[in-house]
């Protein structure tokens, strides 16, 4: 493929079947919290995550399968792994987090856009 210099990114990565790097970051974020979440990490890292359920006795509408998220004082915990990776584990589509395999959820994650 032959592009001009004024040529749109965009299509340039769609045509030669590229993601952005900001896209392969959210997806393996998201796989690393699927992981988490479902006991294939060390367990320091899966102790940092807490199911709203799991926090409160009520029963709320949407917060199946979602993350209670942890207050941020400072910019420091926003950029940390455990506000981070609740924060986008709770903004993916509920079937998404109700995947039953790791397999699926890789399949499905692609599919996801986070914008």
């Amino acid at each position: 493929m032959c592009a001009n210099y004024n040529s749109d990114i965009d299509e340039l990565f769609w045509v030669l079947g590229w993601r952005k790097l900001k896209y392969q970051r959210f997806e393996s974020a998201a796989v690393m919290m699927y992981k988490s979440l479902h006991g294939m990490t060390p367990e320091y890292l899966s102790s940092r995550f807490v199911f709203r359920n799991d926090k409160t006795s009520y029963r709320l509408r949407n917060t199946e399968n979602k993350l209670a998220l942890p207050q941020p004082r400072t910019n420091y915990l926003k950029k940390s792994f455990s506000y981070s990776g609740a924060r986008l584990w709770n903004s993916l589509f509920s079937d998404l987090r109700a995947a039953t395999s790791l397999h699926d959820f890789k399949l499905n994650i692609s599919h996801h856009s986070f914008e």
